[in-house]
């Protein structure tokens, strides 16, 4: 079967479709929260700052973010229905691509959109009730792209979890996460202290604290693309062979 846009958009108005009452009721709460929030940030403040507004912008969105790759999911964990969901004459590679898009790039636009329009709504109020001074929000700054693009690397992950664990997926997951932190915290204690055991390398060392900063940043730029290719592209890769294993 031949890489088709047109089946894309086709799995992408249907996941839509289904997630349409869910997705409106999220976004609703979503809302509410941020609407609460920002308004009583108002208080006593004539000026709402982008760092204010990000801070609960981007609790909001993550965490939508991640209810979303789960819920689009669960009906190929469905035992009575999910026969239905890989009988769609769509590729793999075609319905991974759908999600991906689905839950990335569609919810970033909805939910922007959404908390733009509701951060605006709790400035108003903010300067009716408290006198606030009326200003048009802030959002599109440095820490909205970092946000963004941490999103777009960490969100694989969950997809990859939402695919393998067919109950208790994003406890699963994030249980997952936290031992391979933990393993991977030990493995560099123990490393270091192999290399260094004989070179006196301990806190408060001058020379050691200099030479572990100047490590740090020589090695910052590598950590961060390894980082990167795990969680991105090669999480995306297992969630791919994950979904074939399924389909047969």
């Amino acid at each position: 079967m031949e890489f088709n846009i047109k089946r894309i958009g086709y799995a992408i108005r249907k996941d839509v479709t289904i997630l349409r009452n869910a997705g409106i009721t999220a976004l609703a709460v979503a809302g509410g929260i941020l609407f609460i929030g920002l308004f009583f940030m108002t208080r006593g403040d004539d000026y709402l700052s982008a760092d204010e507004f990000m801070g609960l912008f981007g609790l909001c969105f993550i965490v939508l973010g991640v209810f979303f790759c789960f819920a689009v999911l669960r009906e190929s964990h469905n035992v009575k229905s999910n026969h239905l969901y890989f009988a769609l004459p769509i590729s793999p590679l075609e319905r991974l691509t759908a999600i991906w898009l689905t839950t990335t790039l569609l919810h970033t636009l909805v939910f922007t959109v959404m908390a733009l329009l509701v951060g605006q709504l709790a400035i108003i109020a903010g300067g009716i009730v408290f006198g606030s001074g009326f200003h048009w929000i802030s959002l599109f700054s440095d820490g909205y792209v970092k946000l963004v693009k941490g999103y777009f690397i960490i969100q694989p992950v969950f997809l990859c979890g939402a695919m393998a664990f067919s109950k208790n997926g994003i406890g699963k997951t994030l249980l997952t996460l936290l031992l391979i932190f933990i393993g991977m915290l030990f493995y560099g204690l123990l490393l270091f202290s192999i290399l260094n055991h004989g070179h006196g390398v301990y806190p408060g060392d001058l020379i050691a604290d200099q030479a572990f900063d100047k490590a740090s940043k020589d090695f910052s730029g590598v950590g961060t693309w390894f980082f990167i290719l795990i969680f991105g592209p090669l999480m995306l890769l297992a969630a791919y062979f994950k979904l074939v294993e399924k389909e047969v």
